[in-house]
């Protein structure tokens, strides 16, 4: 089964990006064995659901803006790959998110962490135009939804694992990297 999660702030104009990918997936039917999930309600709270689960997902998707010095509006997709994360910096992400702080990196570290990450984890960031208060994405952080949006719709079509290779970081939207 496939997981399909959006990450990120419901009122922050292009940080929604996640749940705004995941709101407009919701307009569209998904095959049987793909769940789409908005998983912003924290990262702790997501490792438990996942600790519940074992084993259920094989493929995970996870959306989200997150601010990388890349030309804004950049979107890019990438296979995640394990690394050694020191303990220390580990429990300063626990810490950030049990006071609220949501994240793409602070999500997929701790998940890694506790071990409940699918071996074939995917991303898909936008580099964020506008970071204010508001419910409406920039011109660009709108039309990068769509394109994420024909992303997901191929990888969720193919093999298991195909084309998965674990390095670098594949544009899907204009705007390079």
């Amino acid at each position: 089964m496939i997981l399909v999660g959006g990450v990120g702030y419901h009122d922050l104009r292009d940080l929604s990006f996640g749940p705004r990918l995941i709101e407009r997936m919701g307009r569209e039917t998904w095959p049987a064995d793909v769940e789409v999930q908005d998983l912003s309600y924290g990262p702790m709270a997501v490792v438990q659901w996942l600790q519940d689960e074992p084993g259920r997902f094989d493929r995970l998707v996870l959306a989200g803006a997150v601010e990388r010095g890349r030309t804004p509006g950049a979107l890019v997709s990438y296979a995640w790959t394990q690394s050694a994360v020191p303990p220390d910096e580990v429990q300063g992400r626990v810490a950030e998110a049990v006071t609220g702080v949501l994240g793409l990196d602070n999500l997929l570290v701790i998940a890694q962490w506790f071990g409940v990450l699918p071996a074939d984890t995917w991303v898909v960031e936008l580099e964020p135009v506008e970071l204010e208060w508001g419910t409406e994405p920039s011109a660009i952080g709108a039309a990068r939804v769509e394109e994420a949006l024909t992303w997901v719709r191929q990888h969720v079509g193919t093999d298991r694992g195909a084309g998965r290779n674990g390095h670098g970081l594949s544009i899907v939207g204009a705007g390079g990297a």
